[in-house]
């Protein structure tokens, strides 16, 4: 009963800081362009009233209905949100400006700042969507102690946080999958977050799996997302497929133990550092990658004798101003590779996108490890 009351307090709460933006931005325009319409002031208001509305409807109908419509509302209203976020911040930062001129008297045109504010939030609006649906290749390297000689000079690839859906689906996943085999990785690992948490027909999803070229294997640990959506659902997807699905276990190939530790089921902790040692078999003085969904209590990873972690889960923000925010979250570990004596951690921005489908902070990302020697 107690989650059920933060939940609501959370949506009302978020409900809030959306309609207090939407009435922001409604001001700003109105002041910049100095319209005075009545009519005009009306109906920019219900617009801006009902266009969160619609993302509220959207969110609930896609659970229920997979048509065209739904998914077209969906895509609409949380494209939106994504726009609105961009022009938000653009209209701060142009009242900053106005603000600073009127301080040292120099004049200055509120239309046109008006005007610069709405291309510059096409722009990157255009450059965002563009960019969700068009992943690059990251490479990096990372020297790990006493790396096995089978894999000096092997690459391994992450990836993390697809999102698979109702608006990422088949086509996206095959670019994905053939970006992958175009690389010829010794193994892949899926870092959480595959399923977006809603939908149905992911029979494509181990077909396209099973496509994957990568004499090692394929190896998947669960993100937030897929509690959402069931773990009986992920396992029914991917059961058929050759992926190796982590519990709390590891695998050892060729002397490298790959550790996969599952994302908390919803409402629950986790000890990482307890979590990781009572892993059967792991010996934290042989060289090891461990796959976590979040830079989660990055310290105790590192005392636990982990050579390697690779994560996701904060897109690295996705939208701007979200990197900052996520770099205080996660301590400077929301994004990038870090390197500390023989550990090593890389969070992944992810191939996907999650609401909004704009990447206007961070490209979405395939990380292909070259890995070396210590």
């Amino acid at each position: 009963m107690a989650n059920f009351g933060l939940m609501i307090l959370f949506i009302f709460f978020s409900l809030g800081i959306i309609y207090g933006a939407h009435y922001f931005i409604y001001f700003s325009l109105v002041k910049f362009f100095a319209i005075e319409s009545g009519n005009l002031k009306i109906s920019l208001a219900v617009a801006f009233f009902v266009l969160p509305i619609f993302f509220v409807i959207s969110s609930i109908l896609i659970r229920y209905f997979h048509n065209v419509f739904a998914n077209s509302l969906y895509f609409l209203s949380s494209l939106w949100l994504g726009i609105a976020t961009t022009l938000f911040f653009l209209l701060v930062s142009a009242w900053l400006i106005y603000g600073l001129a009127r301080l040292v008297h120099l004049p200055i045109n509120l239309q046109f700042i008006g005007i610069l504010v709405l291309v510059l939030t096409l722009v990157f609006s255009v450059y965002g969507v563009w960019s969700a649906y068009h992943p690059r290749i990251k490479e990096i390297k990372v020297a790990i102690k006493n790396l096995p000689i089978e894999w000096q000079g092997k690459k391994v690839i992450q990836i993390s946080d697809v999102h698979l859906g109702h608006v990422l689906s088949k086509s996206f996943f095959e670019k994905l999958i053939a970006q992958i085999n175009a690389q010829n990785p010794e193994a892949v690992f899926v870092t959480g977050d595959l399923f977006d948490g809603m939908g149905d027909g992911f029979e494509y999803v181990a077909e396209e799996i099973d496509k994957i070229s990568a004499p090692s294997g394929v190896f998947f640990v669960t993100g937030n997302h897929e509690t959402y959506f069931g773990l009986d659902n992920v396992y029914k997807f991917l059961n058929s497929s050759k992926i190796k699905i982590f519990h709390n276990d590891l695998v050892n190939l060729n002397g490298l133990q790959i550790i996969g530790i599952n994302y908390p089921d919803r409402f629950q902790t986790i000890d990482l550092k307890k979590t990781i040692r009572e892993v059967a078999g792991f010996d934290s003085a042989k060289p090891s990658i461990l796959l976590f969904h979040t830079p989660f209590d990055i310290p105790s990873v590192k005392e636990s004798g982990i050579s390697l972690e690779l994560c996701g889960h904060t897109h690295g923000g996705q939208i701007f101003p979200g990197g900052i925010l996520t770099n205080l979250i996660y301590h400077g570990y929301d994004r990038g590779l870090h390197m500390e004596g023989d550990f090593s951690q890389y969070t992944s921005v992810g191939a996907g996108v999650w609401g909004p489908t704009m990447r206007t902070f961070a490209q979405p990302e395939i990380v292909v490890i070259d890995l070396e020697r210590k």
